[in-house]
Order: structure tokens, then C-alpha cells, then sequence
């Protein structure tokens, strides 16, 4: 028999669809990551892990618009600070929630330290909702 508590964050597979950064890498440094990460974002950390913002191909488009040096422009000045921070430990269905509620550019996953511990893409979304669905659907 199935456990009847809900999934959690950790059971899902969060390591597709990103790649890091540090506050001062350039904004070359970014386009040349997030090329590598076809549909992907990119997390900016600090250099002790923890989650500091999102870079998107929209924020590179709109610094190149605004002709800015990419070489000497640092990823901290142009990263998106719109973005929601889960737990391992979450229950999904408590994640969807507040991306419902909320609608954040980017949901980056991090452990209990606070630490930086993957990215919640579209597609684990997409996972998400099919997991609640079938405990739903199987009244656990």
C-alpha cells in the first residue's frame, strides 16, 4: 500500500533545465551558460549557495537592448528577484499552491541549511500536478 502523506519536493528529479552562476560572473559569462540549456534559466548564487536571484533570456535580451558592456556587466546587477523558494521537505501539492498563488519567474528547490539544491522547472511542474492528480484520483 501507498503511503497516504503527500509527495514531496525531494522525490522529483530537479537537476534538468539549469545551470549556476556567481553575483559577479559577467552577463557574457551568463548568455554563454544559458546557451548551453536550451529553454533554461540560470540560478545566481552567492558563494556561500544560497539563491539570490534568476537570469532568464528576457533580462539578457533587455541588458543587450539597453546596449549594455556584457563583459563588464555582472550577473548581480541584472538578475530577476522574482522567484519562490520550496524545500525538499515541501508537500507538492503545497508547492503548487503557492505557484498558483503566486506565479514566480523561476521555483528553485533548497535544503534545510537554505542551500541551493535544484531547479523546479515547467516540466516538474507538469509532473507535479499528475502525481497530485493520481493521489487524488486514488483518494490517498
Amino acid at each position: 500500500l501507498m503511503p497516504t502523506e503527500g509527495k514531496t519536493v525531494a522525490e522529483l528529479d530537479l537537476d534538468d533545465e539549469h545551470i549556476t552562476a556567481g553575483i559577479e560572473d559577467t552577463l557574457q559569462e551568463a548568455a554563454r551558460r544559458l546557451l548551453s540549456v536550451p529553454g533554461g534559466i540560470l540560478i545566481v548564487l552567492s558563494d556561500d549557495a544560497k539563491v539570490r536571484g534568476v537570469i532568464g533570456y528576457k533580462q539578457l535580451l533587455m541588458a543587450i537592448d539597453k546596449e549594455i558592456d556584457t563583459k563588464s556587466a555582472k550577473c548581480g546587477e541584472y538578475m530577476e528577484m522574482d522567484f519562490l523558494e520550496i524545500r525538499l521537505t515541501d508537500d507538492i501539492s503545497d508547492v503548487l499552491e503557492k505557484i498558483r498563488q503566486r506565479s514566480p519567474q523561476a521555483v528553485v528547490a533548497v535544503d534545510n541549511n537554505g542551500d541551493f539544491s535544484g531547479y523546479f522547472s515547467p516540466s516538474d511542474y507538469q509532473q507535479s500536478r499528475k502525481i497530485v492528480r493520481s493521489l487524488k484520483n486514488l483518494k490517498l
